[in-house]
């Protein structure tokens, strides 16, 4: 089910979808998305290949008016496009056993993250988080700790996604509200690009956060 959560100037919809949907989803594939698919040997990567084509497929079309197999998208730095919509964006992001795909008219990103053990985690703290994330994160009780480390994580993440950036560019310019841990809203900036941050309601075990232009 497509949900529709509130973005400011435009509203942000959101589609999470599970691997084992995967046959709901081959239908909406092109034929050349097929012989992609096709040519992956393993067959988790094969999967979430599928469903997350599909997906953002069907949750376009629904969004644009434009036929699911008319969509076409480009390879652009940073994130994918879409090309011939006007001002929608989107984003995709997989973790585990899900894809979750965000759209928008105007800059848009999403990261799903799992929970899992982080031995390293002060240490990634120290190391790539900004200074105020990471005086924030040591602040908290240890209980604490691994979730607002994937907070965070997942806020970043969107956030250089939606600035069309990835890690390698991004991840030393980028700083997010340590609100955001209280509230669950806050803003994020990456270099001179201020945007928004939410979390979102996700599936237990994961943080799911979304991120958008002013």
């Amino acid at each position: 089910m497509v949900r529709c959560i509130s973005g400011g100037s435009s509203d942000i919809f959101l589609q999470l979808a599970a691997l084992g949907e995967a046959q709901e989803f081959a239908g909406l594939l092109t034929a050349a998305e097929n012989t992609q698919a096709a040519r992956i040997p393993n067959e988790a990567l094969r999967t979430r290949f599928v469903v997350s084509r599909g997906l953002r497929r069907r949750m376009l079309a629904e969004c644009t008016g434009i036929a699911a197999a008319a969509l076409e998208f480009q390879d652009a730095p940073g994130k994918p496009r879409l090309v011939g919509a006007g001002d929608w964006d989107f984003n995709l992001s997989h973790a585990g056993n899900h894809v979750v795909v965000a759209a928008r008219r105007g800059s848009v990103g999403v990261d799903l993250e799992q929970h899992r053990e982080v031995r390293d985690a002060a240490l990634i703290v120290r190391r790539y988080f900004h200074a105020d994330e990471a005086q924030a994160w040591r602040r908290l009780r240890k209980d604490r700790r691994p979730s607002a480390f994937f907070l965070f994580w997942s806020a970043r993440e969107a956030a250089m996604k939606c600035a069309g950036l990835g890690l390698a560019r991004g991840i030393s310019v980028t700083r997010v509200d340590p609100g955001l841990l209280e509230s669950g809203q806050g803003q994020a900036h990456v270099g001179d690009m201020s945007l928004q941050a939410m979390k979102v309601d996700a599936p237990d075990g994961y943080t799911l956060v979304v991120c958008h232009s002013v």
